[in-house]
């Protein structure tokens, strides 16, 4: 078994609370981590609920994402423990369960899922002088083991540089394309900055950063890479979207906005990009429609079209063949409140999406074969925590006739929902307000707190299961 190891990174004269520019342009992504845990299934049962259901019972691991509080996880990590043996629980007493091991350190970026929920892709970016190394793994969801490996090597970038990349599965096919923002300092100069401390102004170094873009493809049968190719799209903000179809990958940039020199300008544009996968040359390139990019939903569609949800109400699908863009409004979520949402959009295997928005405590089922037209729609009370990470507030079952969401900002808790009639199905809470929600591959909900222990584990039933403790500010879950 091969295993991604990184050296720790060097805390010793306060380097610990240096952020890097990659680190800032991730959202702090960078110092996140990644572990593994038992999931807690319910025998039989609840395996056969699974969309994944192809994995015995009681073998598939959670696979958390955060933000380390303390160690044994410094950087961004992956841990792994094994499953225990499954057995049902109705008792309400909750069991704790063991402890996670590290499997990598010192991610690049947050990992990514496939589409199937069966693979995690996760980067590393090694730097030394004019050239960085750039390793893909992916970890295997089941057994939370490394399946594949593969590394690229980007010559002839200036000493300081960072990349930021961005791992894309694309379904039915053995390669994972990866985008790579790369930002590199530019005129550099000394500048004085004043000391907060003493109020004196200092001589310091500094630079101008510009960011470019560069794609790679993986070959997982292989384990070899493709490129990397280099866009020449600088000056462009760092932050991309992207996604793939089988034989296509998308990705949505947008030029960085230059002064004005007489009046101002309007902001620049974001442009999507549709290359042929393998290729680093477009098929084609238009304009999109506000926002920018910045990690918005987006899925594949059964036409192999890209669907991307921008500003929490509206569809934007881009053409595969010549990136058109069409604007379809969702109504039901064409609703603005001030407080922040953790909107979310996924694709289902029946070829419709769901999303939801729970800043305005609402879930709708959409078909994009009808425009966009919502089959299914559910009303529930705004949790405590509609927005922030992790994103996932309410989940649908893999038959679609159940909606789990975070109770509302009262009572906590978790609830249950009739997608066919939205009525109230059952509920549970102990007074504990929660703010993320996943189901898991054995169909246990799996609910995240601000405090230890972070995690509790759920029945369909919404029946406890057990609780596990993590040093990990939890932001995703696989």
């Amino acid at each position: 078994m091969r295993a991604l190891r990184k050296a720790r990174a060097d805390t010793s004269s306060g380097a610990a609370l240096r952020v890097s520019r990659r680190e800032m342009l991730a959202g702090g992504i960078g110092a996140g981590a990644l572990i593994a845990l038992p999931d807690l299934s319910l025998a039989g049962r609840a395996a056969g609920r699974s969309a994944r259901s192809a994995s015995p019972a009681g073998s598939r691991h959670v696979l958390l994402y955060g933000t380390p509080q303390a160690e044994p996880f410094p950087g961004g990590s992956v841990a792994a423990a094994r499953s225990p043996a499954s057995r049902a629980r109705s008792s309400p007493a909750a069991t704790s369960l063991p402890a996670a091991r590290p499997v990598a350190t010192q991610l690049a970026s947050a990992p990514v899922a496939s589409a199937d929920q069966a693979s995690v892709a996760l980067v590393t970016v090694d730097a030394a002088g004019s050239a960085a190394k750039v390793t893909l793994t992916v970890v295997d969801a089941a057994t939370a083991v490394v399946s594949k490996q593969g590394s690229l090597t980007i010559t002839g970038i200036a000493d300081g540089t960072s990349i930021l990349p961005t791992p894309v599965f694309a379904p039915g096919t053995a390669i994972i394309a990866v985008v790579l923002a790369i930002t590199e300092p530019v005129g550099h100069r000394l500048a004085r900055k004043v000391d907060l401390a003493t109020g004196r102004a200092v001589p310091m170094q500094a630079a101008t950063w510009r960011s470019r873009h560069a794609l790679a493809y993986f070959d997982q049968a292989s384990e070899t890479f493709a490129g990397p190719f280099h866009l020449g799209n600088a000056p462009a903000l760092a932050l991309t979207t992207a996604a793939a179809n089988s034989s296509d990958l998308f990705v949505w940039t947008t030029r960085e906005p230059q002064p004005a020199r007489t009046r101002p300008q309007p902001p620049p544009l974001p442009w999507v990009s549709v290359f042929p996968l393998g290729s680093g040359r477009a098929r084609a390139s238009v304009p999109s429609p506000a926002p920018w990019p910045a990690s918005e939903p987006v899925v594949t569609l059964g036409t192999g079209h890209a669907a991307r949800l921008v500003n929490g109400r509206a569809v934007q699908v881009s053409s595969a063949k010549t990136g058109e863009v069409t604007h379809t409004v969702i109504e039901p979520l064409n609703v603005t409140r001030a407080k922040p949402s953790a909107v979310t959009m996924q694709a289902r295997p029946d070829g419709t999406v769901f999303l939801t928005k729970p800043g305005i405590g609402r879930a709708v089922v959409a078909d994009p074969s009808r425009e966009f037209r919502v089959t299914a729609q559910v009303d529930y009370p705004v949790p405590s925590s509609p927005g922030g990470a992790p994103a996932s507030k309410a989940v649908l079952s893999p038959a679609g006739d159940t909606l789990y969401v975070l109770g509302g900002a009262k009572t906590g808790g978790i609830s249950a929902y009739d997608m066919a009639t939205g009525k109230l199905a059952g509920s549970y809470s102990h007074g504990r307000q929660y703010f993320g929600l996943y189901q898991l591959a054995s169909g246990t909900l799996l609910t995240l707190s601000p405090g230890n222990p972070r995690l509790e584990f759920f029945s369909p039933g919404l029946s406890l299961l057990g609780t596990a403790a993590t040093n990990l500010h939890v932001s995703a879950v696989f």
